[in-house]
């Protein structure tokens, strides 16, 4: 098997991708990812070699992943849009062979980057090359064969790099396109909105899509407008997304109903407050069906597919996953108790990248992986999530380490400690927010975040403290700073 194999097999002339002007075919996509592939063949890149790829929600990116998925590569996708010391960060933590760069991270060739990695090339690079070369055939692989590395923290003392099989993801895409009704189909075009670098992105819209023969409409950046008009223009009939994305498509005063062709609208990353899912449903006339999923269960748990949708709900398990609601010594909980979520299920990954410790904390011998959220069970079986244990922030959908945060900010000079905490927010669901010690001010420390981190992750306050709560032991107490 290779999970790679899932562009194989459909009508040449059927559409496989949308990016503003340019139209992919199935036909295309197979020939220019074959020329890819032997492209970075020619550079070294064979089976069990790690691979950076540098992009966003653009062709070159879905050339870049297939063509080195193909040659049984192991691959960490990560965004073009991170400033470069978080992409230094990345590459030394997954320590690649070669690192491809799509069009939209062609930035990074002037940066040195190469002094550090070598084997640095463009995705058009690759293609050109390979074009001239003969064809290089998928490599086989099996089931436990390693497909992604998923960072799940971008700094290299203290990363986490989920590690995902071939089978781990082909599971799911199997349980995503299946069914007559609710599946994914060759008729559908789903919006390529999600980043392509995380793991729903990646496996749910990308893999899932194209191996179902359907059609995908790539948007590198959110704005709503922009998203109406594609939905519009193509008639896509399934969306994707974060509360915050669905909270800015309601607020538009886009004319009509654009979603009219949409039958099937779902919501991740973070619980989707009442009354949006009550917006959505007025405006649109679309019940959204909420899921829950992490990085580490590639990523499906739950979803809504199959049944109407409860407000508040994350949904029922999937065929095939077990759930299990815990006390903190792993004993069940009382029927319609709150407790730590455990997982088990074909989805579930292999461990983190050379950190055996982390990997005992949270997976046992028997494949249960401990999530780390809290939820709780109705009387029907539907799951509704609680709270979160560990200290992540969800910004917009997408996570927060407080811990990453916290490790850029203590880089200057002038910052003596440093605590970061989540706090609620209207516009985006959680913010983040940094209190620091130390003799710097705000617009100092503001700056210094924005040069080094993605936007999301930026603090969007900052307090100035003369000391900071931490436990008898100096472990900080976060606990005594949210709001």
């Amino acid at each position: 098997m290779n999970i790679a194999s899932a562009i194989e097999g459909h009508e040449a002339a059927r559409i496989a991708l949308y990016e503003d002007d340019v139209v992919v075919t199935y036909g295309e996509l197979q020939q220019r990812v074959a020329n890819v592939r032997a492209g970075l063949a020619t550079r070294g890149v064979t089976v069990g070699s790690r691979v950076l790829i540098v992009g966003e929600n653009e062709v070159d990116f879905v050339l870049a992943i297939f063509a080195a998925i193909g040659l049984g590569a192991e691959v960490a996708p990560i965004r073009a849009s991170n400033p470069l010391p978080e992409v230094e960060r990345k590459a030394s933590a997954i320590e690649p062979a070669v690192v491809v760069l799509c069009q939209s991270a062609l930035w990074i060739n002037d940066t040195g980057l190469d002094n550090q990695h070598p084997h640095v090339c463009s995705v058009a690079e690759a293609e050109s090359e390979g074009a001239e070369l003969d064809n290089v055939g998928l490599a086989e692989r099996q089931p436990g064969d390693t497909a992604f590395l998923l960072l799940t923290s971008g700094v290299t003392s203290m990363s986490k790099v989920a590690v995902l099989s071939h089978g781990n993801l082909d599971w799911v895409q199997r349980a995503v396109i299946s069914g007559a009704d609710d599946g994914m189909r060759p008729d559908d075009v789903a919006l390529g909105l999600l980043p392509l670098t995380h793991i729903f992105g990646l496996n749910v819209v990308l893999f899932s899509s194209l191996r179902s023969g359907g059609s995908i409409v790539l948007q590198q950046r959110f704005d709503p407008v922009r998203s109406m008009e594609l939905i519009e223009t193509h008639q896509v009939t399934t969306i994707s997304g974060a509360p915050a994305m669905w909270q800015r498509w309601v607020a538009t005063d886009y004319p009509g109903n654009p979603l009219v062709s949409v039958r099937r609208a779902s919501s991740g990353a973070a619980a989707l407050p009442i009354k949006t899912f009550n917006a959505v449903r007025d405006r649109f006339g679309l019940e959204i069906g909420e899921g829950y999923g992490l990085t580490e269960t590639s990523p499906i748990v739950t979803w809504s597919r199959g049944v109407i949708p409860r407000a508040g709900s994350v949904g029922l398990p999937l065929e095939g996953v077990e759930i299990v609601i815990v006390e903190p010594d792993g004993t069940p909980v009382e029927s319609g108790d709150a407790g730590e979520i455990v997982v088990r299920s074909p989805g579930v990954f292999q461990g983190y990248l050379d950190a055996k410790e982390a990997t005992e904390q949270v997976l046992t011998a028997d494949g249960w992986f401990w999530t780390g959220d809290m939820g709780v069970f109705d009387s029907d079986g539907f799951l509704y999530l609680v709270d979160r244990i560990k200290d992540i922030v969800i910004v917009s959908g997408f996570n927060v380490y407080p811990a990453e945060v916290e490790s850029v900010i203590m880089q200057h000079p002038d910052v003596r400690g440093v605590i970061v905490v989540g706090t609620s927010d209207e516009r985006t669901g959680e913010a983040v927010v940094a209190h620091v010690s130390g003799q710097v001010s705000v617009e100092e420390l503001d700056e210094y975040c924005r040069a080094s981190l993605s936007r999301y992750k930026c603090p969007s306050e900052f307090h100035l403290v003369d000391e900071l709560p931490v436990s008898p032991n100096g472990k900080p107490l976060r606990r005594a700073l949210r709001t």
